[in-house]
């Protein structure tokens, strides 16, 4: 189950960083959803552009959707908006089977050259389903009309080469 949310509804050429979910949007959403047959049983996705961790002011500031989102079900969360593929983690219960949203960044597929991150490739990422595994894969070009080839940069462990991939698991 995938759920789209508007993180820039509050976005105008006066206001450029005023990113957020909307609190009613998030009730009704919920509402609506969990009102589906399919509900209890599906991986659920919440998807969203703006960030809630980046070092600039246009980020999500007010985070209490996560909570509802990880009192829902929801097991991932996917947004973009900094251009660089990147993953973290929103634990809801701290203990160890506590609800947990894996949060997916992905990098920018086509954005105008201006907005390139230095340093940083076009990126978009391959996301597999798999049973009870999810794995993440990322691609890169580098040249403006380059071809995609894998982009290892998830590190695995001290002396390991990096992956162009990383997986979660346990998915339910």
């Amino acid at each position: 189950m995938i759920l789209g949310l508007n993180s820039a509804w509050q976005l105008d050429h006066h206001y450029r960083t005023r990113a957020g979910i909307h609190p009613r949007a998030i009730s009704n959403a919920l509402k609506t959803i969990r009102q589906n047959p399919a509900y209890q049983n599906s991986i659920k996705i919440a998807v969203w552009h703006h960030p809630l961790n980046s070092p600039y002011e246009d980020r999500i500031k007010d985070t209490g959707f996560m909570e509802r989102l990880a009192q829902a079900g929801f097991r991932f969360a996917l947004h973009g908006h900094i251009h660089k593929a990147e993953n973290s983690l929103y634990r809801y219960d701290l203990n160890t089977t506590g609800r947990k949203l894996d949060i997916v960044c992905a990098g920018t597929f086509g954005a105008p050259i201006r907005e390139w991150v230095p340093g940083y490739p076009l990126q978009y990422n391959f996301l597999k389903l798999e049973g009870n595994k999810l794995t993440v894969q990322t691609r890169r070009r580098e040249e403006l009309n380059g071809a995609w080839k894998p982009d290892a940069r998830w590190l695995m462990g001290a002396g390991q080469n990096p992956l162009p991939y990383y997986e979660i698991f346990d998915l339910v």
